[in-house]
């Protein structure tokens, strides 16, 4: 599916990660102690250090750190807000939406809408478009709220033969402006391998069941990742995805200042790079070293991680692409100019 959408202009992006830092070589469970194993696949994936939430910290608290840190640093009124997004496969409750959770802790107006979308991978640019389409009709300014505490999924990946996650939270501010450039979309579906990256129980279709905890008290998701299947999606569909986009809009991959994919991980974007020709001096890795595969907030972070000091002082065209649970592929070509982009804090209670 292609779109543009007009009038969209991203004002500002901040983001929050936990302060509990782990590292791959000190894990462990990591592949059971086998050195030999442990700096192979720190070496192909680029993975060393994780960012973990305590047990009582969620997503929505990261992300509203994220929030406040917006409001307080901008000076933004909290009661301009016409929409808050939240975008994340951890939610607080199953019901209701966390947006409504977000919403009165961020005291905004009554007269503001509020939804969750569940994504991960892939949510940053769900979020950029449904925000884009609100405030085409209607909405001045959208809070989009995007992140991951994939450690709460306890039995994940026991012994990390998967990438490895760390959790965060963002906030972006997106504004109506008729003189922003166009941002151009795109989005791929491919849900026969929906069961690649699973957690089949917990929901309705495998509510809880006494069988179903651990004696600690945690709770068994069945969570399950197909890496095998996962990289051969990533490797086979996301570059020609790009290339579909660049053909669409009739822009030119020369133009792009910077190409920021999802951080899965650095043999898998660097990969996509030598697809899409493109000089790895463009294409930001180094934030999935220090913080871990961070879900759908991993292309805010690696904004602010890798592109502050530009992003936030120069007129730069991005190209924006996150792909995995689903499974799916989005793509963006956005522009921004001279955004407020603030450093990742760690998150303090």
């Amino acid at each position: 599916m292609y779109s543009v959408l007009k009038n969209t202009k991203i004002t500002a992006i901040a983001a929050v990660v936990p302060p509990t830092e782990k590292s791959l070589l000190e894990d462990p469970d990591l592949y059971f102690g086998d050195q030999k194993k442990i700096d192979r696949i720190v070496r192909s994936s680029g993975f060393l250090y994780r960012r973990i939430a305590d047990n009582d910290v969620t997503t929505a608290d990261l992300c509203e750190q994220a929030a406040n840190s917006l409001f307080a640093e901008m000076k933004i009124e909290r009661s301009d807000i016409d929409a808050i997004l939240f975008i994340s496969y951890t939610p607080d409750y199953l019901m209701p939406a966390t947006a409504y959770i977000l919403h009165n802790k961020l005291g905004l107006s009554s007269s503001c809408l509020a939804m969750d979308i569940p994504q991960a991978c892939s949510g940053y640019l769900f979020g950029l478009y449904q925000a884009g389409l609100l405030i085409n009709n209607g909405c001045k300014k959208v809070l989009l709220l995007v992140g991951d505490c994939f450690s709460k999924f306890s039995d994940m990946f026991s012994n990390h033969s998967a990438p490895v996650f760390g959790d965060a939270g963002s906030a972006t501010l997106l504004e109506y402006d008729d003189k922003a450039e166009d941002m151009y979309f795109n989005f791929s579906t491919y849900s026969d391998d929906y069961d690649a990256l699973i957690c089949e129980k917990g929901g309705f279709r495998n509510p809880p069941q006494r069988e179903n905890f651990y004696e600690n008290g945690g709770y068994k998701y069945c969570s399950k990742m197909d890496g095998g299947r996962i990289f051969e999606f990533t490797i086979q569909k996301v570059a020609p995805a790009i290339k579909e986009l660049f053909s669409l809009s009739k822009k030119n991959k020369s133009d792009i200042d910077y190409f920021v994919f999802h951080q899965a991980n650095r043999f898998i974007i660097e990969n996509i790079a030598n697809q899409l020709d493109v000089d790895l001096d463009k294409v930001p890795v180094s934030t999935l070293t220090k913080y871990g595969n961070q879900c759908g907030a991993s292309i805010p972070c690696a904004i602010i991680d890798n592109l502050s000091s530009v992003v936030s002082k120069q007129k730069l065209h991005l190209l924006l692409s996150g792909f995995g649970v689903g499974l799916s592929i989005a793509n963006a070509l956005v522009s921004t100019d001279g955004i407020y982009c603030s450093e990742i804090k760690n998150f303090s209670k």
